[in-house]
């Protein structure tokens, strides 16, 4: 027992002896240095959300992640942040850097993986303002987004941006753009470390009960391209696991860092460092924006809201009578925002005008233009069919529609409910013939393109005095059928045609349903804006 009271009256002695010990610290990496490395790669990396300036692409834009400067250690935190105000936007990086940090670099690339982000080496030329520019403020309804082009001349990705860049998805560089690499530098700070060390005896052996730092004294610091085992180890399971052969690492290592090597395109294609040879525009080109299937990139102006998607149902009747279907233009380059028009082919039928009536109702009030073919028919339901047309303002021109899959009444064709066809119309598929002349007079703009056949023969032409009223009542002179025997088109038909009251302007169909008419300034009528790959799986 006496013994055991010994053995405690000591510890408690001993608990309270101070205890002075000093150890000299020698970090053998960056990441052990625990004071700041010199900065001088220049302002730290910014990120703004860019969206295209390029002419025709409104009102759906290509728009990217403009991402200019050096990494610092703060940079993925910052990165983190924007990622998260965007929301489920996933949007290609275009970078500009000279390089920074290792670490963050790494960490950078990781979360460019983990958002699924294509990256593209580019800068970005600010059409208004730059986010840098003393004084630059947008307007709150651009929602903190630039406008700007990109270009690639003068755009690098040096040194550790190397490895931000191998985290992209899609990685492209492009031969007017620089990609550079050379050793890893580490910066190595000594420092002596004074502790205070609080500590008790048990039973002979010392046990530490706290330890604290009460001085640091900085005694040295040197920057080394010798890189440790574990370093090297790390560096090149980062790069496997982003798909990047070891390659790229080796050659940066036997660069000295005092120089800069920079990559050809077939080396970064051969080190799997990018994934084509294509520049970097193929992220951020309008183009990207005018397929069936957009881009993820590619974003509806504020201020632009996709029109309803609803369709009358198609009138096909079996025997021989006009159709009435809605079609929207192929074209490529055209969506999401494309023509449309009213395809009506046939013969001009008793039933014609109550098929008419029923698809113009079911439009809603849209003004889509007639594009009609036809040998004529009833003249009387003609002239009923030319009132409706004028007086709902249509355009009309001579045209046939080419579908893109099979014709309305071809047998088994069925289309689909709810939805446009697809095609294109052309001037010399189309023909106009006797009454047919009579809905053509009707509309509001009046095209017979070059090739088209057109005219009226004349024993099927009435007296003039059933025609007189109604063609004054279009405002269309009289004589303009004196002489309109059925003729192939050319220009000078055109222009006597015109003369005469019948046409009101030269031209082909092709100026109603083109698919470049959605990109004019009023946008035309007949443009219908989709919801982004609402037709995909039509095309």
């Amino acid at each position: 027992m006496g013994k055991g009271a010994r053995t405690v009256w000591q510890a408690l002695v001993l608990s309270f002896a101070l205890v002075i010990a000093a150890a000299l610290l020698l970090p053998a990496s960056a990441e052990a240095a625990k004071s700041k490395p010199p900065e001088n790669d220049g302002p730290p990396m910014r990120f703004v959300v860019v969206r295209s300036s390029s002419l025709g692409c409104e009102p759906l834009c290509p728009e990217w992640i403009s991402a200019e400067g050096a990494i610092t250690p703060a940079t993925p935190a910052a990165f983190k942040k924007f990622l998260k105000k965007l929301g489920d936007k996933r949007l290609p990086v275009i970078v500009t850097s000279p390089g920074g940090r290792v670490e963050a670099a790494l960490e950078l690339g990781r979360i460019l993986r983990a958002r699924k982000l294509d990256i593209g080496v580019g800068l970005t030329r600010f059409v208004e303002c730059a986010p840098e520019q003393k004084g630059c403020q947008l307007d709150p309804a651009r929602r903190g987004i630039y406008r700007g082009a990109l270009y690639s001349a003068g755009a690098y990705c040096a040194s550790a941006c190397s490895m931000m860049f191998a985290g992209g998805v899609r990685r492209h560089v492009g031969q007017w753009a620089y990609m550079g690499v050379h050793q890893v530098t580490s910066y190595v700070t000594q420092q002596k470390i004074t502790y205070r060390e609080t500590y008790r005896v048990v039973k002979g052996k010392r046990k530490t009960l706290s330890r604290k730092v009460v001085r640091r004294k900085t005694v040295g610091s040197y920057t080394t391209t010798k890189m440790g085992k574990a370093f090297n180890a790390r560096m090149v399971a980062y790069l496997k696991e982003m798909g990047v052969k070891q390659t790229m690492y080796d050659v940066g290592q036997s660069t000295p860092v005092s120089e800069m090597r920079q990559l050809t395109p077939v080396e970064m294609l051969n080190m799997n460092l990018i994934t084509s040879l294509d520049a970097t525009d193929v992220l951020v080109s309008i183009e990207v924006c005018k397929s069936a299937t957009p881009a993820g990139n590619c974003s509806l102006a504020p201020d632009i809201k996709p029109q309803p998607g609803s369709y009358p149902k198609h009138v096909v009747p079996e025997d021989g009578g006009m159709w009435f279907v809605v079609v929207r233009s192929s074209e490529a380059g055209c969506e999401p925002n494309c023509p449309e028009w009213i395809s009506a082919e046939g013969d001009i039928d008793a039933k014609a005008l109550s098929r008419l009536e029923a698809t113009l109702k079911a439009l809603g009030g849209r003004k889509l233009p007639l594009v009609v073919s036809s040998r004529g028919g009833d003249v009387e339901t003609a002239m009923a069919m030319g009132r409706m047309i004028r007086k709902a303002r249509l355009d009309v021109a001579v045209g046939g529609t080419i579908f893109g899959g099979c014709r309305p009444r071809d047998e088994g064709c069925k289309a689909p409910a709810k939805s446009p066809l697809f095609g294109n119309a052309v001037s010399y598929e189309g023909l106009c013939l006797n009454d047919c002349t009579l809905l053509l007079a009707a509309g509001k703009t009046r095209l017979v393109g070059y090739g088209a056949r057109f005219g009226w023969y004349l024993r099927a032409k009435p007296p003039a005095s059933v025609l007189a009223a109604y063609l004054d009542e279009m405002g269309v002179q009289a004589h303009s059928f004196d002489d309109a025997a059925p003729i192939k088109v050319v220009y000078t038909d055109q222009t006597r045609l015109k003369a005469a009251g019948l046409l009101t302007r030269n031209g082909s169909v092709d100026l109603l349903i083109d698919g470049g008419v959605c990109r004019l300034i009023p946008i035309p009528a007949n443009c219908r804006l989709a919801i982004q790959g609402e037709f995909a799986r039509k095309q």
